[in-house]
């Protein structure tokens, strides 16, 4: 874990809350296969634990501290069922509870077992280990000040060899759970262990004073101490000056005084002098007043110290939510919030970016240039972000001669930012190979992961170039996004050098990337499906006489009808440019595009078969029916030689004169009377759904490739033409019933054209 004092995530939970919370995250990092609690039982606990404390997706704030407390409790429940020993983490070790008071009665025990100071005849003044007890304990007090004076490191530093010794440790499943466990509590406990041992060491060390004293008083009850000293190297004056400074909180706090130089003089085993018992009184009495003044006292306060520290830091131990074992369980639910730094090295593929972006929120770069730009958002609140930065000319590549458009307009790099900027995840860079110096020092300078959009040049001598610079990260060519359907290679880039606490918001933000191109999808195919049934509805009426006879012999008249026909023609064809324009500009704005479409040099043949409809003249279509029957029975007649008397030639003229009457009437009911209908035809339909697919074509690469219409028109003229029949059908249900379900069918029937014509230009995603 990093450093607490350094997180904005840190929540504080009492000892046992934290011993519950930390054993979870141990389970959900040792056991990701789910062996011990299957993955299906934890998303369950997942939905539960969000129902009972909030819920993102339902527009409910998110409280983690709530919600990993409340998963903790169900998942802990479930594990105690299934594995006890692992459960029982949860609880403090039992050894910790008699260690406590054990240890310092073992020593104790130690310090009354001692039977002699140093010889069981004669006690020396200078004792080596009474001594050196009492100097062991300076020295303590000493390093505990240097400690304490010390400037705390980071969390990981304090945490000593117990997390490493715990992380060398062996073991299955079960041992792994708890050797990660250990590791982490020590990480978050490490300060609330240390007081509770130094507790017990102070304690053990104040007991152990304690014991030697009594030794001491119980050596004095069974024998006569012989008091004296004795040295090679020190003489009576620094054995004085020593015993002194020795005995000086004695003096200062107590009414008992050293030995003077004197009696030291007398006291010495080689004098001669005898020493009486109250000499050897006033050494044990000295030396028990030093054990309690510098040995047990102050171990007592420290422990009291420690033990007021252990209590108050148990109440509230620090958890650091921005730690790496809890990025993937809190990923899944928080929201997400990825920041992006776009930087320009003066490409022109830098439109690519543009179109993605743009394309994946459907939100334009905002007007200030000193606001980040929100790209995306979720339904759960997970937000992508990204600010633009461009890269100082110079170096030893091409410098950037002007800015393109997209970067001159979004953002001035030299506007002063406003207000405090987010952190940021990664770097995407935009730029041609070879790469400059500036631009390199710009991506290396905020130390993040790097997705380079490489416009020209070698994938393979980019990302050698990335590694040379010490830069982490992946090239992915310009090419590879030609159209929105291979923007899924964008975010899945940026998802894998993302942090992966951020990998499940950023799958969120992919999803709707894609369910907004999807819909965007859904809707130009609505609004093209929409333009071809009108035309297939567009009717031009004309006020026209019945075809008659006139009409066939009359010169003036024929040509009257087929100049009426052609301003029909012409005016159904004008109908059509004009839906066709506002269609265009709707899939343009549609596609985050502006202007119009450009030109692409191919324009559609329509071919002029256009279906007339026109009223017939029913007499004289009967009396032209008739004498066509009539002709054919007389030639029947002339072929059997006269044999049928004239009856086939009267039988003919009854038969024909019926047909064209009944065949007239038929087709004057489609007309109404005195008009002519002019409509388009199954072929000009055909070419107006190429047309259709062609211009969706053009949108979708329009700033990301080079156009290839004509490439395009013999793909889409395949493709249609394998869907006539289908077609065809579509146009007949919709002029029969305009408002029947065939708009459905063909915006279905439009939408799978697409993407085949999609797939077979840019392959299958």
């Amino acid at each position: 874990m990093h450093d607490p004092a350094a997180s904005p995530e840190l929540i504080h939970l009492p000892e046992a809350q934290a011993r519950r919370l930390v054993l979870a995250q141990a389970l959900e990092a040792g056991d990701p296969e789910g062996k011990l609690v299957g993955r299906l039982e934890r998303e369950q606990i997942e939905r539960d634990a969000l129902a009972a404390t909030g819920d993102p997706a339902r527009g409910e704030p998110l409280d983690p501290k709530a919600y990993l407390l409340a998963r903790t409790d169900r998942l802990l429940d479930l594990l105690s069922h299934r594995q006890p020993a692992l459960a029982s983490l949860q609880q403090p070790p039992a050894w910790q509870a008699w260690i406590a008071w054990a240890l310092p009665l073992v020593a104790l025990v130690a310090g009354a077992l001692i039977e002699r100071i140093d010889n069981p005849r004669q006690v020396n003044l200078l004792s080596p280990p009474l001594l050196a007890f009492l100097f062991w304990n300076l020295a303590v007090y000493v390093l505990l000040v240097v400690l304490a004076l010390r400037t705390p490191g980071p969390a990981k530093e304090r945490a000593g060899w117990w997390p490493r010794w715990f992380a060398r440790r062996e073991g299955g499943l079960r041992g792994q759970v708890a050797r990660r466990f250990h590791q982490a509590w020590w990480q978050v406990a490490g300060a609330l262990e240390a007081q509770r041992w130094r507790r017990i060491l102070h304690l053990s060390a104040a007991f152990w004073a304690i014991g030697v004293g009594l030794s001491i008083v119980l050596g004095g009850l069974v024998r006569e101490y012989r008091i004296g000293w004795e040295s090679t190297l020190l003489d009576l004056p620094q054995v004085h000056a020593f015993l002194s400074a020795l005995f000086a909180p004695v003096v200062a706090l107590t009414p008992l005084q050293p030995f003077s130089m004197d009696e030291l003089a007398r006291l010495h085993f080689t004098s001669g002098s005898g020493v009486g018992r109250e000499e050897a009184r006033r050494w044990v009495f000295l030396y028990l007043a030093l054990l309690g003044l510098v040995v047990v006292l102050p171990r007592l306060l420290l422990a009291a110290v420690a033990w007021w520290r252990e209590r108050w830091g148990a109440r509230a131990l620090a958890i650091d939510l921005g730690d790496a074992s809890f990025a993937p369980v809190l990923g899944r639910v928080r929201p997400a919030r990825v920041s992006l730094l776009l930087v320009d090295a003066a490409d022109a593929r830098t439109t690519v970016i543009e179109q993605a972006l743009r394309q994946a929120g459907g939100v334009p770069p905002p007007a200030d240039p000193r606001e980040a730009w929100t790209v995306l958002s979720t339904a759960r609140g997970d937000v992508l972000q990204c600010r633009a930065q461009a890269a100082p000319a110079g170096g030893n590549g091409p410098a950037a001669a002007s800015k393109p458009a997209f970067w001159s307009r979004w953002l001035a790099p030299d506007a002063p930012a406003k207000g405090p900027r987010a952190p940021v995840d990664l770097v995407l860079l935009a730029a041609d190979l070879p790469l400059t110096d500036a631009a390199l020092a710009a991506c290396r300078e905020p130390a993040l992961p790097v997705v380079w959009l490489l416009g020209q040049g070698n994938e393979a001598e980019a990302s050698a170039m990335l590694r040379r610079a010490g830069l982490a990260g992946e090239v992915l060519p310009a090419h590879a996004l030609p159209t929105w359907r291979e923007d899924r290679r964008l975010h899945a880039a940026l998802a894998r050098q993302l942090p992966p606490y951020k990998a499940p918001g950023m799958e969120r933000l992919g999803q709707a990337w894609r369910q907004r191109a999807q819909g965007r999808l859904a809707e130009s195919m609505c609004l093209l499906a929409a333009e071809l049934l009108l035309a297939a509805r567009e009717t031009h009426q004309l006020a026209a006489e019945p075809v008659g006879v006139r009409q066939l012999v009359v010169r003036g008249e024929r040509e009257a009808q087929h100049e009426a026909r052609r301003d029909a023609a012409a005016a159904i064809a004008a109908r059509l440019r004009e839906r066709q324009a506002a269609n265009d500009a709707r899939l343009l704005s549609l596609h985050g595009l502006d202007g119009v479409l450009p030109a692409t040099g191919w324009q559609p043949v329509l071919p002029q078969r256009f279906d007339v409809q026109q009223a017939v003249h029913e007499p004289q279509a009967g009396l032209a029916g008739a004498a066509s029957g009539a002709a054919m029975g007389a030639a029947v007649d002339l072929m059997t030689g006269g044999l049928t008397l004239g009856a086939a030639a009267a039988i003919g003229a009854l038969v024909g004169g019926g047909a064209g009457l009944v065949g007239a009437a038929l087709k004057n009911r489609r007309t109404e009377p005195g008009l002519t209908s002019v409509a388009l035809g199954d072929e000009m339909m055909k070419a107006l759904v190429q047309s259709a697919l062609v211009r969706y074509l053009a949108v979708v690469h329009e700033r990301r490739a080079a156009p290839e219409t004509q490439r395009w028109a013999a793909m889409a003229e395949a493709a249609v033409e394998e869907e006539a029949t289908v077609l065809r059908q579509l146009w007949l249900e919709t002029r029969a019933e305009p408002a029947g379900p065939a708009e459905t069918r063909l915006a279905e029937r439009l939408e799978r054209l697409a993407l085949q014509l999609l797939a077979q230009l840019h392959g299958a995603e």
